[in-house]
């Protein structure tokens, strides 16, 4: 009988640290999964978690008799410049693998330095496993190894929200790249240059910003990777250029750390009070739940790769690292001993390294904004996943009006769609200055009408939803208005035709940021079962809400929904807008046929009157996991 694998996470209880914990218990139950910590060990924290085992690697005695006792540790460990490539040591003393998350310059040279030692010892070392490096670094080797830039010249930006306050060390790294000199890549050598921060590239324009941001200039790890000789992309990369942004962060501030070089207790103080600010940062209402990761060739970032999403950096950290954990239990690295950053790994490695992400939720897209934003990706399409569990996604039996906090940027993209849709501008054309202003007014005056007639609608509510009525009956009341008013000056095939496209392209957007992508349910060990669930939990959710009623039946491996009654329909009617009672239907169809396309689930729908629709929702007839899989593969 085969013995079972051991793996533990040093940092096993920091923001990334725990993330890999329980990405790694989840999907290995059969799996010895334990995070390690020198604060005192803790019980489990919850479904998926495993107690915390108490280690030092200060101690070196008996962090080495721990680890002995493990057939792999991944390093999640900070402030990384304070551990160095100490803790690798010891995992080579003990004889077991490592995986790191580095993503310090310096370190990353010690830890390089290590080769020879661990292909003595026979053990395998796979550092810079996190985002950037890690994810950057498959991005440019993606990009590299297809010769997308002649001269050799790519660059990493990446955009980060303040929604998640961040670690306890994250401060460290931060403030630690604030300087007058960086290292980085140029002309295929290593080299320390003054730090480019005024340098004509230093605003980037991030999707989903209605700007471009200023960005701070950072030592790419991959500086130390590229420069080897084992690297793979030899010849194909000569110069590295990478910044990153993150939200209420001043580059003035990152300058003015640079210019005076504070002492390490100076140092200590500012990553203290970063920790605090971050806390406070992420309750505002504008902070952003995104990060971006764009890699791109030349000054052409069009031509690059994007990952985008409702999701932290630190979430795809550990979908990195416990994609590399994936590969390794797999036997997909059995044969690599030595130390080994991304681009030192073979294309045909990095491959299965892309299908591993692709598993857990992490697949990334040509950077092509248009295109993106005319799929409704304007949130991107990622989400971690760390196991089977369908009621584990984002915003699970909720809809519009139950998932919570509705993102901050969604009030200016709805604005943008109004200000750009068809129907705007034949408003503006007919109707210019004090004519544009009467018509305003007028929409006003009847929005309010609108909405003193749904009030019945507000009194019968129930149940525990009962206090989201009144935004429901503002925002059908909203609509009618404007759309009435539309209708006496256009004409109602028009208008209806007009409005109609500018719900559905909004819709769209809408329904992107509340359901998860195909990509994520094609992560899932069974996609189509997963996407079926998740429909009806939302229709459940809808029914618990009040805005539609139906029953449902299963026959076989075909679930059929009748939906009978829709209190969105009867809003309109009541309002004199019977025409728009199939918009909201027609919006959902397009949703879950949408979110159903990588899953082999065959969805038929007919609508009917009145906001009515019977749906068949049908598994395939083989096993349900061979589309699916074909899907990573190409997504990979």
């Amino acid at each position: 009988m085969t013995p079972k694998k051991r793996i533990i996470v040093l940092g096993g209880r920091g923001e990334t640290g725990r993330r890999i914990v329980e990405g790694l218990a989840r999907r290995y139950p059969e799996i010895d999964v334990a995070g390690g910590s020198r604060r005192a060990p803790v019980g489990s924290e919850g479904a998926g978690t495993r107690p915390c085992i108490q280690i030092d690697i200060a101690d070196r005695t008996r962090a080495l008799a721990t680890l002995s006792r493990y057939d792999l540790a991944i390093l999640a460990l900070g402030p990384m410049h304070l551990h160095g490539s100490l803790p690798h040591q010891i995992c080579l003393e003990a004889g077991i693998d490592c995986i790191d998350i580095n993503d310090n310059l310096t370190v990353a040279d010690h830890v390089l330095a290590l080769h020879d030692t661990a292909v003595e010892k026979r053990c395998r070392v796979f550092t810079g496993m996190g985002f950037t490096p890690g994810l950057s670094s498959l991005l440019l080797a993606e990009l590299a190894s297809r010769r997308l830039s002649a001269a050799g010249h790519y660059r990493i930006r990446a955009c980060m929200g303040a929604a998640y306050g961040g670690g306890e060390t994250s401060p460290y790294a931060i403030l630690s790249s604030f300087r007058k000199h960086i290292d980085t890549l140029r002309d295929g050598r290593r080299q320390r240059i003054a730090t480019p921060w005024k340098d004509g590239r230093e605003r980037f324009q991030f999707p989903g910003q209605a700007a471009p941001v200023e960005t701070i200039p950072f030592s790419p790890v991959e500086t130390a990777s590229l420069n080897a000789r084992r690297s793979m992309l030899a010849g194909a990369v000569s110069s590295l250029d990478a910044r990153y942004h993150i939200q209420y962060l001043k580059p003035g501030f990152a300058r003015l750390m640079a210019r005076f070089e504070p002492s390490p207790r100076t140092l200590d103080r500012f990553a203290r009070k970063f920790y605090t600010s971050g806390q406070k940062m992420k309750r505002r209402k504008d902070a952003d739940p995104d990060t971006v990761l764009w890699v791109y060739p030349d000054d052409a970032p069009e031509r690059g790769l994007l990952i985008h999403g409702v999701t932290s950096s630190y979430d795809l950290t550990a979908a990195m690292a416990c994609a590399v954990a994936d590969a390794w239990l797999a036997g997909d690295l059995a044969g690599h001993g030595g130390v080994f950053a991304v681009d030192h790994l073979d294309a045909q490695v990095r491959a299965r390294l892309g299908s591993h992400l692709a598993r857990r939720g992490i697949t990334s897209k040509p950077a092509n904004l248009a295109a993106l934003s005319g799929q409704g990706l304007d949130f991107g399409w990622i989400a971690p996943v760390s196991g089977s569990d369908v009621s584990a996604l984002r915003h699970y039996r909720c809809n519009w009006y139950t998932a919570a906090p509705t993102h901050p940027k969604m009030a200016p993209l709805q604005k943008r769609f109004l200000l750009r849709s068809d129907v705007w501008k034949a408003v503006r054309s007919r109707r210019k200055g004090v004519a544009f202003l009467g018509f305003v007014v007028l929409a006003m005056r009847r929005w309010r009408q609108h909405y003193k007639a749904l009030e019945p609608f507000r009194v019968r509510a129930e149940g525990p939803f009962a206090a989201r009525w009144p935004a429901i009956t503002r925002d059908i009341s909203l609509f009618t208005s404007g759309y009435a008013r539309v209708r006496d000056m256009l004409g109602q095939a028009d208008a209806l035709r007009l409005y109609g496209k500018m719900f559905l392209e909004t819709g769209r957007m809408e329904m992107r940021w509340l359901w998860p992508d195909p990509t994520v349910f094609a992560a899932l060990d069974r996609p189509a079962s997963a996407v079926r669930d998740y429909w009806m939990a939302f229709m459940d959710g809808c029914q618990e809400l009040g805005v539609l009623r139906f029953n449902a039946s299963e026959e076989g491996n075909t679930v059929r929904c009748h939906l009978d009654y829709c209190a969105y329909a009867a809003m309109f009617t009541l309002l004199g807008c019977p025409e728009l009672a199939t918009l909201v239907r027609r919006m959902e169809r397009e949703a879950l046929e949408y979110m159903a396309s990588h899953s082999g689930l065959s969805v038929e729908w007919r609508a009917e009157p009145c906001g009515g629709a019977t749906i068949a929702l049908q598994l395939p007839r083989a096993a349900d996991d061979h589309q699916a899989e074909r899907h990573r593969t190409e997504l990979a």
